[in-house]
């Protein structure tokens, strides 16, 4: 075998965002360093509407934070209130 043609694989750990049993989503883990050497988690799921990212220094803590983002998207409506605007020029501006 060719030194320059090596097998080269990526081992991925999947993970799970619930809201209920009826309502689950998976996603990929990736385990990062940053600039200093600490390392963290990071997740992408891709869920109805879009996707999902969250990071942590921890996979329990990620996990939490993951779940509870799904919780406040699906069941508590977070997203489906835009906000009060106000048209400006003829282009919606939200007021914070």
């Amino acid at each position: 075998m060719d030194k320059d043609k090596k097998n080269k694989f990526e081992i991925t750990e999947m993970f799970m965002a619930k809201t209920s049993p009826d309502n689950c989503f998976f996603g990929c883990i990736k385990r990062l360093k940053d600039k200093n050497g600490n390392s963290f988690v990071f997740s992408r799921i891709k869920m109805k509407n879009g996707l999902l990212c969250a990071n942590a220094d921890d996979q329990k803590i990620l996990g939490k934070n993951l779940d509870e983002m799904c919780v406040m998207i699906l069941d508590k409506g977070l997203h489906n209130d835009r906000g009060v605007t106000k048209e400006i020029f003829g282009t919606d501006f939200f007021l914070n």
